[in-house]
């Protein structure tokens, strides 16, 4: 009995120990298999990499003219607010090629190259910049269109953007047989050229805020872009440029160490500014959802603002309706700390409030909120109520009802046949439980009570086949009762 406990015993350790085994094993080719499955090393040409980025990054020429028509095509885009015209004008611009160029030449250390980039680089800006001027100028349209506001300010998801389509972009370029769907795919998602054009509309009417904030959202994309590009080349370990000069190779490398740093440190200092913000709107949102549900007053209006002239980020929530306590406020503001809203200022603006300032503010933009609200909401009634007429007209449509003259259609039965008292119209939907259904319409005809059966049936008979004619409908049926 003991012999059987002990030899049952080391079969369940080495069941346990061979199931550990295929575990173990199992892990190691699931391993093996993603690390084959997301490698971008194989396949990779890296001569002709090279090659192609450096022909991309000289700009004269033949790219010069593309250059310049895909940014007037750009100005007109964000003129008119046209989101197909500014994705064709991206489509042909030719503006990542130095700044890819910038990052591959960081990245095997070639200083010939990065300054060929750099050139280029501002030999396109500059061409951008001027035409958009120019166009914005001249152009008769001088409102201020979503789309141009859209590009004055950089996000945390611009930035994000600008990190993946890098990567896409010169993972496709380092591919034998370069993927054109992924750089034209990078081209739209990055949005370089829209920035620049809205910093010729900056420069042309001289607001200096769309110049500057359109400008950094153009560097912001383009460094993360080239940062991108410097580590993809790094993980691919690209072979730096080789210098005879000892001497000289350690400077070169000195210099492009410092250019990285340069690059690097406002970056990632913008890129966590970004995410500050973001976090902090998301939880002023919430704030705002969760804390101003009143019974006799309601939110019409909420602004967010986490940069202000005083400092400080900014929250403002405008009230229709009861105005609520003193009380209430400082609640609301205690309650500010539990959103992480710790340094935020709370402003409520309500509607029976005397102070001309805030009346001011209620007359200029709670009620110009409040009439686009109505407005909306008509136009989406009436819209409604539209789509819901043209349902019902298809659907009598569809019955025939609008075809058949029933007044005057009942007068011509009357006047020749004498017999007839009352008269039906409708219709009917006919099976035969297999693969038959059949939608025809039905005169159900009321006859003299009097009226021998044989001439009703002949008079029925006849009447069905000048209606089928009347009508044009050879499916019609005529039904006594």
């Amino acid at each position: 009995m003991e012999n059987q406990e002990n030899n049952s015993a080391n079969e369940t350790a080495t069941d346990n120990k061979e199931l550990k085994f295929s575990f173990l094993r199992s892990f190691v080719l699931l391993i093996k298999y993603l690390k084959d499955v997301i490698s971008i090393r194989e396949g990779v040409d890296v001569e002709g990499s090279i090659e192609a980025i450096r022909n991309d990054i000289d700009f004269k020429g033949v790219n010069i003219w593309i250059l310049g028509a895909s940014i007037a095509i750009a100005s007109i885009g964000l003129n008119v607010n046209s989101t197909a015209v500014v994705i064709g004008a991206m489509l042909i611009s030719p503006l990542m090629g130095p700044i890819v160029g910038i990052g591959l030449a960081i990245g095997i250390n070639n200083l010939k190259m990065l300054k060929r980039s750099l050139i280029s680089l501002g030999t396109a800006v500059l061409i951008s910049v001027v035409v958009s001027t120019i166009y914005f100028l001249l152009t008769p349209l001088g409102e201020v269109q979503s789309e141009l506001i859209a590009r004055t300010r950089p996000t945390s998801l611009d930035v994000l953007v600008a990190v993946f389509g890098g990567v896409a972009l010169i993972v496709a370029k380092t591919k034998k047989g370069t993927i054109a769907s992924t750089i034209y795919g990078v081209a739209i998602a990055t949005a370089l050229m829209p920035p620049l054009c809205t910093a010729g509309y900056g420069l042309a009417n001289a607001n200096w805020s769309f110049f500057f904030g359109a400008f950094y959202l153009f560097i912001i994309n383009s460094v993360f872009i080239i940062l991108s590009t410097w580590l993809v080349v790094k993980y691919l370990r690209f072979p730096l440029t080789s210098y005879i000069d000892k001497a000289k190779q350690k400077k070169v490398t000195r210099f492009i160490w410092i250019f990285t740093i340069i690059i690097i440190l406002p970056s990632s200092y913008t890129f966590w500014k970004s995410i500050q913000e973001s976090i902090f709107k998301s939880n002023a949102e919430k704030f705002i959802v969760e804390n101003f549900e009143f019974a006799e007053s309601e939110v019409i209006n909420k602004k967010v603002n986490y940069t202000t002239e005083e400092g400080n980020p900014l929250i403002e929530v405008y009230l229709i309706g009861k105005p609520i306590s003193g009380e209430t406020k400082k609640m609301l503001t205690k309650k500010m700390l539990s959103y992480n809203l710790k340094n935020a200022e709370l402003k409520v603006y309500q509607s029976e409030d005397n102070s001309n300032e805030l009346a001011n503010r209620l007359t200029s933009e709670v009620k110009s909120g409040i009439i686009e609200e109505i407005y909306k909401k008509n136009q989406e009634t009436i819209e409604d109520k539209d789509a819901k007429i043209k349902l019902l007209e298809n659907e009598i449509n569809k019955m025939g009802f609008s075809k058949i003259p029933f007044t005057s259609l009942s007068k011509e039965v009357k006047m020749q046949y004498e017999d007839v008292i009352g008269m039906e119209v409708g219709k009917t939907i006919y099976t035969n439980f297999s693969n038959k259904q059949d939608t025809s319409t039905t005169i159900l005809v009321k006859w003299n009570p009097d009226m021998d059966t044989k001439i009703r049936q002949t008079k029925k008979t006849s009447l069905q086949n000048w209606l089928r004619i009347r009508l044009d409908d050879d499916k019609l049926k005529v039904v006594s009762y």
